[in-house]
C-alpha cells in the first residue's frame, strides 16, 4: 500500500480550486507584464523584474501545493520562501544576456531547492495535522531542530509527496494544454458564423497568459479534491518502475562486464560520455527505489526484484566512476570551463549518493529500512547543496577563466589555438574582462592580436579575421583543387569558399571558377574513408563586386555524382537565354519566367 498524504486524501474543496483558477489567472498575466526586463535601468531595478516572473509562479505553485485547511499563513510564508529561492536566482547573479553570469543551472538548482523545501513542509505539516508531530521545533539549537526532524519529517511522507507533486504539475499542465485546445477549437467555431472576438482574444499574450493560468490552477484545484486518482497513478507508476527493474539491473550488468573486454575507447569516443552515465545512474536510482518502497509494508518479498534493486544501487559506484574519470580527461585535455565545474559539481553529489547507497547496501540485513534512512539524509545534503549553487558563492565563470589563463600562461596550449571566443562569449564577464586584458596588457603580441580581433565579434559563432585568414590560405590551398585550368583566386572568394555552406573548413572540395564571371560551382566532396558519402554541389554568386552569402544546391546524392564527373570532364558553359520578366507599376515582380507559354513561342522583345 501507498503511503498516504494529505494530497492523496479523497475531500473536496471548492474554495480552494477556486482561489488557485483566480491566482493562477494573476499570475500568469504578471509573468506576461514583466518578461522583458531589457529596457529597465538601473541595473538593480532590471534584476527585481527579471525575476519577478519565476518568482510568482513558484510561489503560487508552491502555495498550490502545500494549502490545507486552516494553514494557509503557513502555506503562504513557505511559498514565499519557495519563491525566493526559485526568483532570487536573478537577484544575486544578475540577467542573462546583459553582463551575468545566470546560467541554465543556476535556475535548475534554485528550483531543486525550493522544490526540497516545500517536500519538507509539506511532510511535516501532514504529521502535524495528524497530531504525530508539533508543528514546529521547541527551539532554534541545532539539538531541537534535529529531534522536532525525526518526529516531523518521515520518508514515506517526502518520498509520497514528491511523486504527488510531480504527478500534480503534469497532469494539470496536460489539462491546461488541453484547454488552449479547446479555446482555439471553439475560436475556430466561431469564425464559422462570422465572430472573430474569441480568435481575436486568443491572439492577445495576456489573454493567453490569463488562460493557461486558470487552466492550470483550477486542475491542481481539482486534482487534489480527488486524491484517489492521483494515488492510482502512483501506484501505477511504481509497479512499472518495479517491472522494470530486473530488466535495467541485467542490461546494466551486462554493459559494465563488457568494459573489460571492449575497453573504454568506444565510451571516449562519443562524446557524451559523462551524461550517458549520469542518465544512467539516475535511471537505476529511480528503479531501486521503486522497489524499497515507502515502509516496511511496501517492501518487495520478491527475491528477484530485491536482488535487482541491490544491483541497481551497487552499480551506481562504477558509473559515476566512468563518468568521473570521463569529465577529468575532458579536463586534463581542454581546462575548465563553467559547463564542466557544473558537471563536475554534480559528479560530487552523485558521489555522495553512490557511495552512501553502497553503505547502506552492504551493510547487515535490513538494508531496504537503511537505504530509506539514507535517502531522507540525502534530502537534506542534495536541497543544501542545491542553495549554495544557486547563488555566485562558487564563482565559476571565475575559476574557469583563471585556469584558462594560467594554461595559456604557462604554454600548455599554444596562443594560436586557445579559445578566445569561448572566453568572450561564454565566460561570462571574469571571461570578458581577461579578453581585454590580454588585448591591451599581454607581453605576446600574437595573443594581444587574436584578443582584439576577438573582442570585436558579434556573436558566439562569428569567426576572427585572423582564423579566416589562415583557413583560407595555404590549408585551403592543400585540399582544393581548381578546374577547367589552375588560377589565382581573388582574397575574397578564398574567404566565400570556407563557409558552412562552401568547401567547410576540412576536407576535400572541388572548385570550377573562371576569373572574370560573377559565379563558381563549389563541390564539397566526401572524406575519402566514407565510400558511400555523395558531394554536394552548390552555385555561389558574386553580387555588386561582393560574393554573397547565399548559395543554390545544384544537386545531391547520385545526381551531384554525375555532374561532378562532368566538371572534371570540362562539360560546364554559361549559355544566354530569353526570358520574361513580370512587371507591376514599373516594378519587376517575382522570378524570370520561361520564355514559351503553353507551347507557343514568344516574341523576342525589342
Amino acid at each position: 500500500m501507498m503511503a498516504s498524504n494529505a494530497s492523496t486524501a479523497q475531500t473536496v474543496w471548492p474554495l480552494r480550486t477556486w482561489v488557485l483558477c483566480v491566482l493562477g489567472a494573476l499570475v500568469g498575466l504578471a509573468i506576461d507584464r514583466f518578461s522583458d526586463p531589457a529596457p529597465i535601468e538601473p541595473e538593480f531595478l532590471r534584476r527585481v523584474i527579471a525575476a519577478l516572473p519565476m518568482f510568482l509562479s513558484t510561489a503560487a505553485l508552491a502555495f498550490g501545493l502545500g494549502w490545507r485547511r486552516r494553514r494557509p499563513v503557513a502555506a503562504l510564508v513557505v511559498a514565499l520562501i519557495c519563491g525566493l529561492l526559485g526568483g532570487g536566482v536573478f537577484l544575486w547573479n544578475g540577467v542573462p544576456g546583459h553582463g551575468s553570469s545566470v546560467d541554465l543551472w543556476h535556475l535548475v538548482c534554485g528550483a531543486i531547492a525550493a522544490a526540497a523545501l516545500l517536500v519538507l513542509f509539506q511532510a511535516a505539516q501532514d504529521r502535524s495535522l495528524a497530531g504525530g508531530a508539533p508543528s514546529a521545533p521547541a527551539g532554534v539549537l541545532p539539538r531541537a531542530v534535529r529531534a522536532w526532524s525525526r518526529q516531523a519529517i518521515h520518508y514515506e511522507d517526502v518520498h509520497g509527496h514528491l511523486w504527488t507533486n510531480a504527478l500534480l504539475i503534469g497532469a494539470s499542465a496536460l489539462f491546461m494544454l488541453l484547454s488552449f485546445g479547446i479555446a482555439h477549437l471553439l475560436a475556430q467555431m466561431f469564425m464559422l458564423v462570422k465572430l472573430p472576438f474569441l480568435r481575436d482574444a486568443l491572439r492577445e499574450s495576456a489573454v493567453v497568459a490569463m488562460l493557461c493560468g486558470a487552466a492550470f490552477g483550477a486542475a491542481l484545484g481539482l486534482l487534489q479534491d480527488r486524491g484517489a486518482i492521483i494515488a492510482a497513478l502512483q501506484r501505477v507508476a511504481m509497479l512499472v518502475l518495479r517491472v522494470l527493474a530486473p530488466v535495467v539491473a541485467l542490461a546494466i550488468g551486462i554493459f559494465l562486464a563488457a568494459l573489460p573486454v571492449t575497453g573504454l575507447a568506444p565510451l571516449w569516443a562519443t562524446g557524451g560520455t559523462t551524461p550517458i552515465m549520469l542518465a544512467g545512474a539516475v535511471l537505476a536510482l529511480f528503479l531501486a527505489n521503486a522497489v524499497v518502497g515507502d515502509t516496511a509494508l511496501e517492501e518487495t518479498r520478491s527475491v528477484l526484484l530485491g536482488a535487482s534493486a541491490a544491483a541497481l544501487g551497487l552499480f551506481l559506484l562504477p558509473m559515476v566512476g566512468i563518468a568521473v574519470f570521463s569529465s577529468g580527461l575532458r579536463v586534463h585535455q581542454h581546462g575548465l570551463t563553467p559547463e564542466r565545474l557544473w558537471a563536475l559539481a554534480f559528479l560530487i553529489v552523485a558521489s555522495i549518493t553512490a557511495i552512501a547507497y553502497a553503505v547502506a547496501i552492504l551493510g547487515a540485513r535490513g538494508w531496504f529500512a537503511r537505504l530509506r534512512r539514507t535517502n531522507r539524509m540525502l534530502v537534506f545534503v542534495i536541497a543544501g547543496i542545491a542553495l549554495l549553487l544557486s547563488t555566485p558563492i562558487f564563482g565559476f565563470e571565475r575559476i574557469a577563466t583563471a585556469h584558462q589563463l594560467q594554461r595559456l600562461a604557462g604554454g600548455q596550449v599554444a596562443p594560436d589555438k586557445f579559445d578566445y571566443r569561448a572566453l568572450w562569449f561564454d565566460f561570462g564577464p571574469e571571461g570578458r574582462a581577461a579578453i581585454r586584458r590580454l588585448a591591451s596588457g599581454s607581453a605576446d603580441a600574437t595573443i594581444r592580436r587574436h584578443a582584439a580581433e576577438t573582442m570585436k565579434l558579434t556573436d558566439r559563432w562569428a569567426v576572427p579575421p585572423m582564423v579566416v585568414a589562415a583557413r583560407s590560405g595555404e590549408l585551403l590551398d592543400e585540399r582544393l583543387t581548381i578546374l577547367p585550368i589552375p588560377v589565382e583566386m581573388p582574397p575574397a572568394l578564398r574567404k566565400r569558399l570556407v563557409q558552412y555552406d562552401a568547401c567547410e573548413e576540412t576536407g576535400p572540395c572541388l572548385l570550377h571558377y573562371v576569373p572574370g564571371e560573377d559565379l563558381a560551382i563549389v563541390v564539397k566532396l566526401p572524406a575519402p574513408e566514407c565510400g558511400d558519402c555523395a558531394p554536394t554541389v552548390r552555385l555561389i554568386r558574386q553580387e555588386n563586386g561582393e560574393w554573397s552569402n547565399d548559395s543554390r544546391y545544384l544537386a545531391q546524392g547520385d545526381a551531384a555524382r554525375r555532374l561532378v564527373a562532368q566538371i572534371r570532364a570540362g562539360a560546364v558553359d554559361l549559355r544566354p537565354v530569353m526570358a520574361r520578366q513580370l512587371y507591376i507599376g514599373g516594378e519587376p515582380v517575382g522570378e524570370p519566367l520561361s520564355t514559351a507559354a503553353n507551347g507557343a513561342e514568344t516574341a523576342e522583345a525589342p
